[in-house]
């Protein structure tokens, strides 16, 4: 039977991309079974940021994220070079969209990739609609559910459930039962180890 956990994370947070990378290399070991939880960092309408032109972000990236992103294999953007930092409630109703075609995982990766690595604008509806043929659902219909809002009330309701009730204070945080794993791991095996141990308990 799989591991259920669950993530609280954000399209534009690079940690939460560390963390999905070292996921995947945790696979072969073990079984999962992850559900998104949206997190926007930065919820409309407060100003959006800009993180490129940001000296100290970019100082404690390059001594926090890059040595992670050697480790895993990442080759990412620290920080990409979209400016403003894009709003991503659009890209987590696309996220319930994905979930409902049962792509939602090739889906979160798509839209990580595009914008840590091809730093592509992920708060727009044109890029998403691309983004989410590539990762396999049909754009016509993924285009409709997010021109029409379907996915509107429950995707803001998640991220205050997440923010208000589950008490998320950083991204990632990582739900095994009830265990919490907030910030990420140094190391894949570090990782491993945490979901084993809480896995048996």
């Amino acid at each position: 039977m799989p591991l259920h956990i669950k993530i609280a994370s954000d399209f534009v947070c690079p940690y939460c991309y560390v963390l999905e990378a070292m996921l995947e290399q945790v696979r072969p070991e073990l079984d999962l079974a992850i559900e998104y939880l949206p997190f926007e960092l930065t919820e409309p309408p407060k100003p959006q940021v800009d993180t490129y032109n940001d000296p100290e972000r970019r100082a404690r990236y390059a001594r926090e994220l890059e040595p992670l992103c050697r480790q895993v294999g990442l080759q990412m953007c620290l920080p990409p070079k979209v400016v403003p930092r894009p709003y991503t409630r659009l890209a987590f109703q696309g996220l319930y969209e994905a979930r409902e075609q049962g792509a939602e995982a090739a889906y979160c990766h798509r839209i990580f990739r595009a914008y840590f690595e091809e730093e592509r604008d992920i708060g727009s509806l044109e890029e998403l609609v691309s983004l989410a043929a590539e990762a396999g659902l049909e754009p016509e219909t993924f285009r409709s559910a997010l021109e029409s809002g379907k996915w509107d009330a429950e995707e803001r309701e998640a991220v205050r459930r997440g923010k208000q009730d589950l008490q998320v204070c950083v991204v990632p945080t990582l739900f095994l039962g009830e265990h919490r794993l907030e910030g990420g791991t140094q190391s894949v095996q570090e990782l491993l180890d945490w979901l084993r141990t809480h896995a048996a308990q």
